[in-house]
């Protein structure tokens, strides 16, 4: 039995974080998905970040171009997953670690790097492997991720969310428990209507999809900026 397979065999299988390589998360935002997290994964030079604040991942997933040597000389060989392919980056390399794990839920931390090219990678990350498991990025401000069919959350009354028709958009989109509700319409990249800065109005909100998907961004309950 080789380590993927011993951990899948031991592993909840619920929840998985990753913390990636782009711009620091807020602590208090990474703090409350660490303790969620059933398994925590470093994608790389994440690890250098974990390194900083003392928190140990139980792996660590890339082509390691990025993590610090003295960093991983003092990592157990046992959680570092070399994986040397360049055709993905290392965001991309920690997700198929998970999927291979078996989780349907991935949260990824710092996927939002400085350079807008990276942003838009790790978009295109969620929306390659969304119909595999649950994923979702997290930043200071909001949490994103692709509707593929239907979705259902109890949110706060004025809480800000939007649709984008990201990578072709969606038809037949029902909403329920939005200010300005969607019913039967299609969100297309150039046309109308919006779905930008909808707001939640009572509960629980629930939007469905006929074909397509759809971005879905939400702003956090608490500010972590």
């Amino acid at each position: 039995m080789n380590q993927i397979e011993k951990q899948k065999k031991e592993s909840p299988l619920k929840n998985a974080l990753i913390i990636c390589n782009g711009n620091p998360p807020p602590q208090a935002l990474l703090k409350q998905l660490w303790r969620e997290a059933d398994y925590r994964v470093a994608a790389d030079g994440g690890a250098n970040l974990l390194h900083v604040l003392n928190l140990l991942p139980d792996a660590v997933v890339g082509d390691f171009d990025s993590l610090q040597p003295d960093v991983q000389k003092q990592l157990p060989e046992t959680i570092l997953f070399h994986v040397k392919e360049q055709d993905t980056n290392d965001a991309d390399k920690a997700v198929r670690h998970c999927l291979k794990l078996g989780f349907t839920e991935i949260n990824l931390l710092g996927a939002d790097g400085g350079r807008q090219d990276q942003f838009l990678s790790s978009l295109e990350i969620l929306f390659k492997y969304s119909p595999s498991a649950r994923l979702i990025i997290w930043t200071a401000l909001e949490r994103m991720e692709f509707i593929l069919d239907t979705w259902e959350e109890t949110l706060p009354p004025g809480t800000t969310l939007s649709l984008l028709p990201l990578f072709g958009g969606a038809q037949g989109v029902v909403s329920r428990g939005l200010k300005f509700e969607l019913n039967n319409h299609a969100l297309l990249p150039g046309k109308s209507p919006s779905g930008v800065s909808n707001q939640v109005l009572s509960n629980p909100v629930t939007v469905s999809i006929q074909e397509g998907q759809l971005l879905l961004v939400v702003q956090h309950n608490a500010n972590y900026a």
